[in-house]
């Protein structure tokens, strides 16, 4: 009796995944999409940070004998660290000019106008490409600095109407 009720069961389960494999190699497939437009949007909150320290096309041979480790772009012996790239191509060249007069090589580095020169401060508009939402353009100007080098466009109660 025993014997009976396996052999049922182990019937009954080979035919239920020969169902599920025939199933499954019939690759059926059902897709169903509903879209809806939204008409009046809510502009989303928006925050752009560049967290890169300084310009890579401001940079000056002194900026990388007194900086260039500190800003990731040189290892300990003064070898790049940056991949092969037109930033590369550009530091070896800066690279082949540091050999400094005596002169040059007392003049003092000053963080706050290496910062000043290189640095991204609020230059948006060399960051920002383009910028619309629903149909309508934003520029640097709707951006207000948050802290930094990040720039933040509130986006609660501003709605912005038609099709999006």
């Amino acid at each position: 009796l025993w014997l009976l009720a396996f052999l049922g069961s182990l019937a009954l389960l080979v035919h239920a995944y020969a169902k599920c494999v025939g199933l499954y190699f019939q690759y059926p497939h059902s897709t169903q999409l509903e879209e809806e437009t939204e008409h009046n949007k809510i502009f989303p909150a928006v925050t752009i940070c560049n967290l890169n320290p300084a310009r890579f096309s401001q940079l000056s041979r002194h900026d990388l004998r007194w900086a260039g480790e500190m800003l990731g772009l040189l290892d300990g012996a003064g070898r790049p660290l940056v991949p092969e790239g037109p930033e590369r191509s550009r530091l070896e060249a800066l690279l082949g000019t540091l050999a400094m007069s005596e002169e040059e090589k007392g003049r003092p580095f000053q963080l706050e106008e290496f910062y000043e020169r290189a640095g991204h401060q609020l230059d948006l508009g060399e960051m920002l490409v383009r910028c619309t939402f629903a149909k309508e353009d934003c520029n640097s100007s709707d951006f207000q600095t948050v802290s930094g080098q990040c720039w933040d466009m509130p986006g609660a109660g501003r709605a912005r109407h038609g099709p999006g």
